[in-house]
């Protein structure tokens, strides 16, 4: 869940393809000043559906989700729009020849097709599954938007209790895709294999599910999951009684929301969780970034000072026009107290525009108002809070305290929370935390962590 890297993690959506096949991995140069960037598209095809992602292997960025891809009349468009990127092409032959453009720049970039990619992910699940996996599709009372998923069942009579996993910040698909991992299709994985039913879904907007993700807050996004939850005790195969969620980073806010308002919640597994404010979080995110750019101390606190002046002022944004002439302002100044080596890596331009687009968007405003402690006050179910030490995302021990003393402020003394030497933000085994390291590291979720989690809920449903 971090808010400040220029690859975003995002989702797709789809379109319907011509007959024409494009599918396959498509590589190019991109030459930017004196710099030079490979850049990977992987195209698939699902029924009738083109999906993609991207990588930068040189930015240490591997499968990042694209938003939208189209393949007509020998013409490929790509967009991610949260990260202001676009590709469009013309496939002549066994390459493409296009225009490549972030942040309204554009750059030349012929693709031309490659090998298979050279990511190694041990812990996919590997067809045949020893489990009952069924696509469902999750209708809203109103029929105004749908959601689907992957509810997978143990292979055997009787009911079971069972998970609904709630994915973390970005327009996720229902295994959490990101950096060429698939989280919680290996969770769902070791879950059912244990015993567990595992219902997993697309966000609205996202993949199959129906809807606009780009309006969507948390507020929307904890009547999904309920709606996910309520699902499910409705299935012959469920014991209502044993329903519980599993909320991954922002979904560690999600997950109390439901669980303080609706009624059946039996308990509650929350990954990396925000414990504080969202804008506690951003803040901690940011430190850590510029610490990492080896930024002055005065520097950073002085950048702080701005920051939280500016995400404070998001959270009574009304849209008006003095409101976006102020954020515009407020940015400016925050360019110009930038150290000037930063911002000669920097179009101002650019960075204004992604800067302010990004920070007007209801999810991100949503987050930065979130108080999780208001709704963790009001849990009484059983709560499992684990955090990574070498998480840099959202700090260990500062949230996971939060997380118990809110918890124990309304009385909730069935709480376990553990800290896992040398995990990161998606409890792999890492050297330093780093974004950058996600990708590169083959485990897609530390085994001890499945073991974990399984036993506490096997005890906890007994």
């Amino acid at each position: 869940m971090n808010k400040t890297f220029l690859f975003i993690v995002l989702f797709f959506a789809v379109v319907f393809l011509n007959a024409q096949d494009i599918t396959g991995n498509w590589e190019g140069m991109l030459e930017i000043q004196s710099t030079r960037l490979r850049i990977v598209f992987h195209i698939e095809k699902n029924d009738s559906i083109l999906t993609s992602t991207m990588d930068s292997p040189d930015q240490g960025a591997f499968g990042l989700p694209t938003t939208r891809s189209s393949f007509r009349d020998n013409k490929l468009e790509i967009i991610a729009s949260g990260l202001g990127l676009f590709y469009r092409g013309t496939l002549e032959s066994d390459s493409i020849t296009g225009t490549f453009s972030q942040g309204g720049i554009s750059f030349p970039l012929t693709l031309q097709r490659s090998g298979e990619p050279l990511l190694q992910r041990p812990q996919m699940p590997q067809e045949p599954l020893p489990y009952i996996s069924e696509e469902v599709i999750i209708q809203h009372s109103d029929k105004s938007f749908s959601l689907s998923g992957t509810l997978t069942l143990p292979d055997s009579l009787g009911v079971f209790p069972a998970i609904v996993l709630i994915a973390g910040s970005g327009p996720n698909d229902r295994d959490e895709t990101l950096y060429g991992h698939k989280p919680f299709f290996v969770i769902s994985d070791h879950l059912t294999k244990n015993g567990f039913a595992v219902l997993r879904y697309d966000k609205r907007g996202v993949g199959k599910s129906t809807g606009d993700y780009d309006k969507a807050t948390l507020r929307d996004f904890a009547d999904d999951a309920a709606m996910a939850m309520n699902y499910l005790k409705q299935r012959k195969e469920i014991d209502s009684s044993k329903v519980g969620l599993l909320g991954h980073s922002e979904g560690g806010i999600v997950a109390p929301m439901v669980a303080s308002e609706e009624k059946g919640v039996r308990l509650m597994v929350l990954m990396a969780a925000p414990g504080t404010t969202g804008i506690e979080v951003v803040l901690d995110q940011n430190e850590i970034s510029m610490q990492q750019q080896a930024m002055e101390p005065k520097t950073i606190e002085k950048l702080q000072m701005f920051n939280r002046e500016i995400f404070e002022s998001l959270l009574s944004w009304d849209g008006s026009e003095n409101h976006r002439t102020a954020l515009r302002d407020k940015l400016l100044h925050l360019w110009e107290q930038l150290p000037i080596l930063l911002k000669m890596k920097m179009n101002k331009e650019s960075y204004l525009r992604s800067q302010f687009n990004a920070m007007i968007k209801p999810g991100y405003r949503s987050f930065l108002a979130a108080d999780p402690a208001s709704y963790l006050e009001k849990v009484s179910c059983a709560v499992l809070a684990i955090n990574g030490e070498n998480d840099l995302q959202v700090a260990a021990e500062k949230n996971l305290t939060a997380i118990k003393k809110a918890l124990e402020k309304g009385g909730n003394d069935c709480t376990v929370t553990k800290v896992y030497p040398g995990l990161n933000h998606l409890f792999q085994e890492s050297a330093t935390g780093r974004v950058e390291e996600y990708a590169k590291i083959t485990q897609t979720i530390s085994p001890e962590v499945l073991s974990d989690i399984t036993n506490w809920l096997i005890k906890e449903t007994e």
